[in-house]
């Protein structure tokens, strides 16, 4: 790529990585900005590209130390051949680190410079943008000023009488207890724990117990559209069965919606909010959950609006993947807490509760124990691991590995054999398209049956009990040619000369990829097509008051959707599903990492299939996600 910039030498240093790991905006601007701080060192403008480069990553920061294996880590997802030259790095990275904090760019945290170096108490230094150093501090700032005691808790009576008639108890009550008596509360655990049951509990005492002269405003929210709609669905569960509250209460937590981030804060595209310090959230209480999809300036957006009085709640599940911006604040927040002092007096120390106790793996398990042996992130858990998914390790005395965990085999020339596709898409065909193909058959295409709301909304659940889920979005084992292939199967089972319309088929499962609001969907949101009383439409299930309904949707009207029979395990975050299937990179991919099989396996509450040769998979659980990060330094 040509090209023209102002320092002599810096397009000629900067060639073999431009386009491939750096944007041409990367070097424009560190080119652009260097005559004003005499800054003529090739090597130096192409350190501080990459510290431009980090968010873009997920990276609050570089270390030039580490880069070139990273860099040369995520050019394995998009080498296509073995002519593509090699990046050249400086040959010391040492000397290159130590020559480019001698720049008049780059400064310490008290400075003005327009980088910062920020070193770390393990021995690393983190070479940023004066912006995300601000990010970072700003919301360290944040978070330890909110972490101290609400100014009017509840009395030790109310909160203890409260707890008993809520009939909450371990590890739920001390979250309980926790929210009542602090501002900031981080709730973190794995699926199933219990996080959300503990705050509905929570969010009822604090109801029973509100004035009648001003009402509790209490403000839900989640990173995305499809978590929001996750975290209704979880409030409303169970609701009537909520012991030792009134009805009216009932009926508030009944009416609660939480919203995504972006449209609480009022998200503007310049990346300002409209809530922010000088005009705060109206609430008492806000709840974020997913919490560790949060990025960090969307974290520090979210603290600048919390009001002075209010407690901040969030829930998340620290092994969980980090958000795709950069920044991976929840573990930031709990990893600082288990590695540091505990007598430090640290206040954000007492505003944290683990849940320990999953109850969603209750039919299965081994999958419960895989998720507890990798939250452990030691070397014997990932091979005890390795062992209950291949069968080296015997499974829990309460079942049999076969029941619950199976292995598909190893792929083919890097493709999925015709058999492991069958086999991949065998629970499709014997769950939604059974059902869908049996009504068919008895009714045809536009009998009555099929336009009928409850029917829908059984087929709906039917085709949620399982998901094929791939690491990557292209390929034959990503999510493109998982598609395929499954599509082609489903289709061929329900009929291909059934009804058709605008490029969809009869019974074809769609996933929403961006947030339509005129017409009610959220990014994330998935919908069969079937017949209605109005011809074919989209069809998507709400929950309204703990019941399940559903939502047609006319095709012309849809926002842009993909296929839903297989998904990436980023996408699957905040979903569960009975069954689910994992498919692995036939590669060592950089992203194919112990949080990514543990997002994937604990999406599965009773039985896990999973394609992959038990080589890859080790390989994937002994690499952790490598985010450069400094704000566990300024939290703790």
């Amino acid at each position: 790529m040509n090209l023209q910039l102002l320092t002599p030498g810096l397009a000629a240093r900067v060639a073999r990585f431009v386009p491939a790991v750096l944007e041409p905006t990367d070097v424009l601007l560190v080119d652009t900005v260097a005559p004003r701080f005499a800054e003529t060192r090739p090597d130096v403008l192409l350190a501080l590209a990459f510290a431009v480069r980090g968010p873009r990553a997920g990276q609050v920061g570089v270390d030039l130390l580490r880069i070139a294996q990273t860099l040369d880590d995520e050019r394995l997802l998009q080498r296509t051949g073995d002519a593509e030259l090699p990046l050249d790095w400086p040959s010391d990275a040492a000397a290159w680190q130590a020559q480019t904090l001698t720049s008049a760019l780059v400064g310490p945290a008290e400075g003005a410079s327009l980088f910062v170096a920020q070193p770390l108490r393990t021995g690393q230094v983190l070479l940023m943008t004066r912006r995300l150093w601000q990010e970072q501090a700003l919301l360290a700032a944040r978070l330890r000023a909110l972490a101290g005691p609400v100014a009017q808790p509840l009395a030790a009576e109310d909160v203890a009488s409260g707890l008993a008639a809520l009939e909450v108890t371990g590890e739920a009550a001390a979250a309980v207890a926790t929210a009542l008596a602090r501002r900031l509360t981080v709730v973190t655990g794995g699926p199933g724990t219990g996080k959300t049951f503990s705050i509905k509990r929570l969010l009822a005492l604090l109801l029973e117990h509100e004035g009648a002269a001003r009402p509790l405003n209490i403000q839900l929210a989640a990173p995305t559209g499809k978590a929001a709609v996750r975290m209704a669905e979880a409030i409303q569960e169970g609701l009537e069965a909520v012991p030792g509250i009134s009805a009216p209460t009932r009926a508030r937590l009944g009416q609660l919606a939480p919203r995504t981030l972006h449209k609480l804060l009022g998200m503007r595209p310049d990346g300002s909010a409209r809530q922010n310090a000088g005009n705060p959230l109206e609430a008492d209480v806000i709840v974020v959950d997913e919490a560790s999809m949060v990025d960090l300036t969307l974290m520090r957006h979210l603290l600048d609006a919390v009001p002075p009085h209010a407690r901040l709640i969030l829930l998340g599940d620290r092994d969980q993947l980090a958000s795709v911006e950069a920044g991976t604040v929840l573990a930031d927040l709990v990893g600082g807490a288990e590695l540091g002092d505990a007598a430090d007096g640290n206040p954000l120390r007492q505003s944290i509760v683990r849940f320990t106790v999953s109850r969603r793996f209750a039919h299965a398990p081994t999958i419960g124990q895989m998720a507890r042996l990798l939250q452990r992130g030691d070397v014997a858990g990932e091979t005890e691991a390795l062992g209950l998914l291949t069968g080296t390790v015997p499974p829990p005395p309460t079942e049999t590995l076969a029941d619950r965990v199976t292995q598909l085999g190893a792929p083919v020339n890097s493709r999925p054999t015709a058999a492991q596709l069958d086999a991949l898409a065998a629970p499709y065909l014997a769950g939604y398209v059974a059902e869908l193909v049996t009504a068919l058959t008895a009714h045809g295409p536009h009998g009555a049956p099929l336009q009928d709301p409850a029917w829908h909304a059984q087929l709906l659940q039917a085709f949620e009990r399982y998901r094929v889920l791939a690491v990557h979005r292209n390929g034959p084992l990503g999510v493109a040619g998982l598609e395929r292939a499954l599509a082609e199967r489903v289709r061929a089972a329900v009929g291909e000369n059934t009804l058709q319309q605008l490029g969809f088929w009869l019974g074809q499962p769609v996933l929403v990829t961006e947030n339509a609001y005129d017409v009610a969907l959220m990014n994330g949101d998935i919908g069969l097509v079937l017949p209605t009383a109005d011809g074919l439409q989209a069809v998507f299930a709400r929950t309204v008051a703990g019941q399940l309904q559903t939502k047609p949707v006319a095709l012309v009207r849809l926002p842009q959707v993909a296929g839903a029979l297989a998904m990436t395990v980023h996408k699957s975050q905040g979903s569960q599903f009975a069954r689910v299937a994992l498919v692995l990179a036939d590669r060592d991919s950089p992203i194919q990492t112990r949080e990514l099989v543990y997002t994937g396996i604990t999406r599965a509450s009773e039985r896990l299939d999973w394609l992959g040769t038990p080589e890859r998979m080790a390989q994937a659980l002994a690499r952790r996600v490598s985010r450069a990060s400094g704000l566990g330094e300024l939290l703790w």
